[in-house]
């Protein structure tokens, strides 16, 4: 299994920004499941542009995430171990990092610094932009999407054995071939 690092916890700071950001106009209501997904694109953390529109007919998991929280660092090399092992079959991983005051290359040698390897590209919300269009509120948020744009998970946080129930979800909705 994966050996997690984490930074000094600030989490309890980060939920209540978060929280206090959700409520502000302009940020929609959390996603349902059912709901019709709102593509969006951004900038990943090596400068690449990423569409979702690039993604459709595929399964796509979004994980909104930040470096001081340590339950988004545990659940991570779990969705990476799900990438890798059904990115074959048709899932495709967009990680939202949600450190609006770290440079990009910060959060990029904080990823490095991890004993997985990132093999998706991480998006960062600087102006929370993604995560108000889609009703984020707290960390970590997990989102499904299936390749006919339909919403089939909208998680919030992260326990030991999440993975499992997540992964038989994965399974369900993996695009026909």
């Amino acid at each position: 299994m994966f050996k997690v690092k984490a930074l000094p916890a600030a989490a309890a700071v980060l939920c209540v920004l978060l929280l206090g950001t959700a409520a502000r106009p302009g940020y929609a209501a959390a996603l349902k499941e059912g709901d019709v997904f709102p593509h969006f694109a951004g900038t990943d953390l090596n400068g690449a542009a990423v569409d979702t529109k690039a993604f459709a007919k595929k399964l796509l998991l979004i994980d909104f995430w930040s470096v001081y929280c340590s339950s988004c660092i545990q659940e991570m090399p779990h969705i990476v171990n799900l990438y890798t092992k059904y990115k074959d079959q048709g899932l495709q991983c967009v990680g939202i990092d949600l450190d609006p005051m770290m440079p990009a290359a910060k959060v990029r040698k904080f990823l490095e610094g991890q004993s997985f390897p990132m093999p998706y590209p991480n998006v960062q919300d600087n102006k929370r932009q993604i995560m108000g269009l889609l009703g984020v509120s707290m960390l970590p948020t997990t989102i499904l999407v299936d390749a006919s744009g339909t919403v089939r998970l909208f998680h919030v946080g992260y326990k030991p054995g999440f993975e499992k129930e997540l992964e038989e979800i994965v399974k369900k909705h993996l695009p026909a071939k």
